[in-house]
């Protein structure tokens, strides 16, 4: 049993090192380097790995001396290229970074269909493919385009510089648009397509599996035998931290909200690839994801707080009395709604210059009221991207992580609408438990709370009524672009 274990946890916001001492996690953060110019963002590689290291250092050496294992998850899509004598050559295009559109909008209709046949991913900007094509094409720090060159995601870097070695791991690699998740391997044909014939990738392994032992800058610090492993992406990474199970909805919540599922195989239909349906492989690698996520969640609940002055404190509290007055069933005369496309809509719709709006305001409509209009908004673009995506299986509970485990409100609401029991799931660090998990095989216990659909007959009809309104709006808004 392995009782001491650093992960590594690269976010888009902060990257986190934290060492594990008999399931005990002590945690050293630090902001995600950036290089932004303008609406152009790099991640900054070369102080990212100098900042792990920094901060592994600073963990008691005893305790570190005792580490058998470091196990990395990740964001996914970003990366580097590295020449023939691994020298990185490239910029690291952070993954939400759009300047790949140049490609993308240079792929026929025929070649997407192709796309997503075979890695099972709708073309889009932010994956490796793009990202790759626009650096060989654009990137001026590229001295000869048509060399031979690598690709590691970010995982793939650490990996390199903690082992010298080369290794990627499956769910990365099938966030890559390179990798045909079917026959699990590199795809030459979406090579021709996105004309990046002269990069190679390193090989793929399972979730966990040992890629080498730690040398270098840090090896005397940890165990001799300590080996390195890519727990994998983070999302992925987060719902094996739950223990999701096949019959869970996976709900990660934040600035954006995602909805993920276990199956047995990917679904490359033509009406999973007009909803924007991406299909992965899961840490269990006899198990593929599909997975969706709607731009817009806690980013609305900020902008509503900031717009009208809401301190957290008031927002709690607001909160707090509006579940009260819901379960007094004193709301069922409101017909406020938000439609949250405050950063564009989400499935099956994606547009991104979708724009938000709320409806029912009247001179007499009150705090109460919108704070409940916001939260019917957010739970009722869960029901419409679950009913576009997910509504082929059977579910017996959405598992929740993230901030909205502490909105009591917007988790009975989605209950309600949704039918299933709800769990939130009070996980800290639960990217980082992940793969903690992975690494070391040691289940971690999160408290849960638990949160049942209603019975209420009145309940229903007013949540019904108020979904068939939300529904029509929603169809006008996309049906004229708004």
């Amino acid at each position: 049993m392995i009782n001491n274990c650093l992960t590594i946890d690269v976010g888009t916001t902060n990257t986190k090192v934290t060492l594990w001492h008999d399931q005990i996690p002590e945690l050293k953060a630090f902001p995600t380097p950036k290089k932004v110019k303008g609406n152009l963002t790099n991640f900054d590689l070369e102080k990212l790995w100098t900042e792990i290291v920094a901060k592994i250092k600073t963990f008691n050496l005893v305790q570190l001396n005792k580490v058998e294992k470091i196990a990395i998850a990740s964001v996914g899509e970003s990366g580097v290229l590295i020449n023939e004598q691994k020298e990185e050559v490239s910029q690291c295009i952070a993954w939400y970074d759009e300047r790949a559109q140049l490609i993308v909008d240079q792929i026929s209709q025929e070649e997407r269909d192709e796309i997503y046949q075979i890695t099972g991913l709708p073309l889009n900007a932010h994956y490796s493919a793009c990202k790759i094509a626009w650096l060989l094409k654009y990137d001026e720090t590229i001295n000869e385009p048509k060399d031979k060159f690598m690709w590691l995601c970010i995982p793939d870097y650490l990996v390199f510089k903690l082992t010298g070695n080369l290794a990627t791991e499956n769910t990365i690699a099938s966030r890559t648009l390179c990798f045909d998740i079917k026959n699990r391997q590199w795809s030459e044909r979406i090579k021709n397509i996105f004309k990046i014939k002269n990069i190679t990738f390193p090989q793929v392994f399972q979730s966990g599996t040992n890629l080498g032992k730690v040398c270098g800058k840090i090896a005397n610090l940890l165990n001799k035998n300590c080996q390195v492993v890519i727990g994998g992406h983070d999302h992925m990474c987060g719902a094996t931290g739950i223990n999701l199970q096949n019959s869970d909805l996976f709900d990660s919540t934040g600035t954006t909200e995602a909805i993920m599922t276990l199956v047995n195989q990917p679904d490359v239909s033509k009406e999973a690839q007009k909803n924007g349906l991406a299909n992965g492989i899961y840490t269990n690698s006899k198990l593929y994801t599909r997975f969706t996520a709607m731009p817009s969640a806690g980013s609305t609940i900020a902008w509503f707080m900031n717009a009208f002055k809401i301190s957290e404190e008031k927002f709690s509290s607001t909160m707090n009395q509006v579940l009260e007055e819901y379960n007094a069933h004193s709301l069922f005369d409101s017909q406020v709604l938000f439609l949250p496309h405050f950063n564009g809509s989400g499935a099956p719709n994606k547009i991104p210059d979708s724009k938000g709006m709320i409806y029912g305001l009247t001179r007499r409509t009150t705090l109460d009221e919108l704070t409940f209009g916001l939260f019917l908004g957010l739970s009722f673009e869960f029901y419409i991207a679950y009913k576009s995506m997910f509504k082929s299986k059977d579910y017996t509970a959405i598992k929740v992580i993230g901030p909205a485990v502490n909105d009591p409100l917007w988790s009975q609401l989605k209950a309600d609408i949704m039918g299933l029991r709800v769990e939130c799931i009070d996980a800290q660090q639960v990217v980082s438990e992940g793969a903690y998990t992975i690494a070391t095989h040691n289940n971690l216990h999160n408290a849960v709370i638990k949160y049942f659909p209603t019975q209420e007959k009145s309940k229903k009809q007013y949540l019904n009524k108020m979904l068939k309104l939300y529904q029509e709006i929603y169809n006008n808004k996309m049906k004229h672009r708004l």
